[in-house]
């Protein structure tokens, strides 16, 4: 799936039911996550992730169009607000999905670890979906449930159908063959480099955003000689 990042233009964050801050997680401290719930671990991965930062969103899932949540983060000792869009993935919003791409200061294109389906839709769906809509917009490719390349049964099943679980290999040359900034990996369930995940998406967002000033700048001078 895809997670659209925009940058709260204001100083102030985005009053907002889905508002968080994101802190990075403390040396031995707990690994529970509020904002997931128990069961639904074959969720869209754009959903986990998300899910894992905010214990604020709802304890059922319910497929929506889009759901808006703003985080709160430091970056070089200065608060940065990220408004995060995850869109529905399903073939009945290809339409709408993309009114939520203007504007974007960086995109995450999410894929599930142990789904070889999911990874190969990075390629096949959404990065021509995100270079056609958001052609200069940076693109980070995430791969999500990275505990469950551990499960013994899910192994066992996809095995069956001679499949295997991504590897962090697979997925670096996956980023580097849609142009992405960066490949990242990250566990919800165990909370392991989901902070990481959005640290590095709102410091590649900072950095867009002062290249597109820096290059509106230079567009508007005229040289006469």
């Amino acid at each position: 799936e895809v997670v659209a990042l925009h940058l709260n233009p204001t100083s102030q964050p985005t009053t907002s039911r889905n508002y968080c801050t994101l802190q990075a997680p403390k040396e031995g401290g707990a690994t529970g996550i509020p904002g997931l719930w128990p069961g639904q671990w074959h969720l869209p991965p754009s959903v986990v992730l998300t899910a894992s930062i905010c214990p604020l969103l709802p304890q059922s899932y319910t497929p929506t169009v889009f759901e808006r949540l703003t985080v709160n983060l430091q970056i070089k000792g200065k608060p940065v607000h990220l408004q995060i869009w995850d869109t529905a993935g399903q073939v009945d919003y290809d339409r709408l999905r993309p009114l939520f791409y203007p504007d974007a200061s960086v995109l995450l294109l999410c894929f599930d670890v142990t789904s070889p389906h999911s990874f190969d839709n990075i390629f096949n769906r959404w990065y021509p979906e995100v270079s056609h809509f958001c052609k200069e917009v940076p693109i980070i490719v995430v791969g999500c449930k990275t505990d469950l390349r551990k499960d013994r049964s899910l192994v066992k099943k996809l095995r069956k159908n001679r499949l295997e679980p991504v590897t962090y290999h697979r997925g670096q040359e996956m980023a580097r063959s849609v142009g992405a900034v960066a490949y990242l990996e990250c566990s919800a369930l165990l909370h392991e480099n989901v902070h990481a995940v959005f640290q590095e998406a709102a410091e590649v967002a900072l950095s867009s955003r002062s290249r597109n000033f820096w290059r509106r700048i230079t567009q508007s001078f005229c040289v006469v000689t």
